[in-house]
């Protein structure tokens, strides 16, 4: 089973504007979305539609939390969320605006995004997750992927990554002092991209060299395998053995980049978990991932085979 953390999770209401945001007038959606957001809930949407069995955990709370609840089992999704106590707020509502581009050859949308706080999450919360956390087995794989609350105890990233067991692997995909948090606990996976790499390293890197430089280190601070994706230029993984795989992206029209490295990360869980070869989960990452982009959405299984015949 693949356990999917989402430790904020959202509502993400989708508004589709005819034309570019007038500042102090009224404006109106053409169309609108109601999703449940997040990049955990994201890799399980994606995991299901690979056929991976999957269990989306995470904080929700008030009327909110439920809607995102509800939405997730009615894609067929399991759930084991851990609902906050009524004074602490309520789940978010994220309001995503997509435009037309103004050139009328591109395809696609610009998007602007008005993200909330969220709940206040709390030291007996966080012991009710480890709780469940304890209880995976061996065989099991847990993705830890998004934003933390703005208001949780300080030490919740370390509290929860010693509650996994040794014989579970850990996939992070988090950013900047999140990420150098997790690696002592010996992640199976990091996934930072590019941009982020970057900001690790404090520095820009020009060439393919520096990239592994710094992939290294992340992996000698206590990272199994690294994942550096690059967007159009696909992605570079070292891996445990310290083989350099490389593996470029598909040309295509793109829709917009929502959900594209959450869709990578469960493309590569399904490869690994199918063949245990890195060269495969990676090609099979980048083909999910290229999907998303090329159909601006999650991908189901006939796009991302679609696209894999062609990485």
């Amino acid at each position: 089973m693949v356990y999917t953390l989402t430790l904020n999770p959202s509502l993400d209401y989708v508004m589709y504007p005819a034309t570019y945001l007038k500042k102090g007038g009224t404006n109106r959606s053409e169309r609108e979305e109601l999703r449940a957001g997040g990049k955990g809930i994201n890799v399980s949407v994606v995991l299901k539609n690979l056929d991976v069995p999957t269990k989306a955990l995470g904080f929700i709370a008030g009327t909110t939390g439920d809607e995102i609840e509800g939405t997730v089992r009615s894609i067929g999704i399991r759930t084991g969320f851990i609902m906050l106590p009524f004074k602490n707020g309520m789940s978010r509502i994220n309001v995503k605006i997509r435009v037309p581009y103004e050139d009328a050859s591109e395809r696609g949308f610009e998007e602007t995004e008005l993200n909330a706080a969220g709940p206040v999450v709390e030291s007996g919360s966080v012991d009710e997750l480890c709780d469940q956390l304890e209880r995976l087995s061996e065989g099991d794989v847990l993705v830890l992927a998004g934003s933390m609350p703005t208001q949780a105890p300080e030490d919740m990233l370390e509290r929860i990554l010693s509650a996994v067991p040794e014989n579970v692997k850990t996939v992070v995909d988090m950013t900047g002092d999140r990420l150098k948090r997790a690696l002592p606990f010996k992640p199976f996976l990091v996934k930072p991209n590019l941009e982020e790499l970057c900001q690790a390293a404090g520095r820009e890197l020009k060439d393919e060299k520096d990239i592994i430089s710094e992939a290294e280190k992340l992996q000698k601070s206590g990272a199994e395998n690294v994942i550096v994706s690059m967007g159009a230029d696909g992605a570079i993984l070292l891996d445990r053995t310290g083989e350099i795989h490389k593996c470029k992206a598909p040309e295509g029209k793109a829709l917009g980049a929502f959900g594209a490295g959450d869709s990578m990360t469960a493309g590569f869980i399904k490869g690994f978990l199918d063949e245990h070869d890195y060269g495969y989960a990676l090609k099979l990452g980048i083909a999910a991932g290229s999907a998303a982009v090329f159909e601006g959405k999650l991908p189901d299984y006939k796009e991302i085979m679609k696209v894999f015949d062609e990485v």
